[in-house]
């Protein structure tokens, strides 16, 4: 999947590029407690997801502006799928041999 991206940093200067991507990692972190909260407690929003959604809106800023970002393909990436499925069309991949028989049903001879 990585060959079918485009990397884009956001800034020539190394070290904000380094801040921006580790607030990037923190602020995944704390998006994903506050899914993993809002799914839990059935829409009863406390304290702990106000602070976890809160961290990734000040977090994720410094991402956005001085991050690495990723752009994938997904077209190059589905007609890469669609060829390794025509690949493996022919008889070698199919579970029956020529006659109907499945290998696993097949005497170990």
């Amino acid at each position: 999947m990585i060959s079918h991206s485009t990397k884009i940093e956001r800034t020539r200067i190394l070290p904000l590029r380094w801040i921006g991507n580790i607030s990037g990692e923190f602020a995944g972190n704390h998006l994903v407690k506050a899914i993993d909260l809002d799914e839990e407690l059935d829409s009863n929003l406390g304290f702990r997801y106000k602070y976890h959604a809160k961290m990734w809106v000040l977090l994720n800023k410094p991402y956005e502006w001085w991050g690495t970002y990723y752009i994938i393909d997904t077209d190059k990436w589905k007609s890469e799928i669609d060829q390794m499925r025509i690949d493996m069309s022919d008889e070698g991949w199919d579970d029956y041999d020529a006659f109907g028989k499945a290998y696993w049903e097949k005497d170990e001879e």
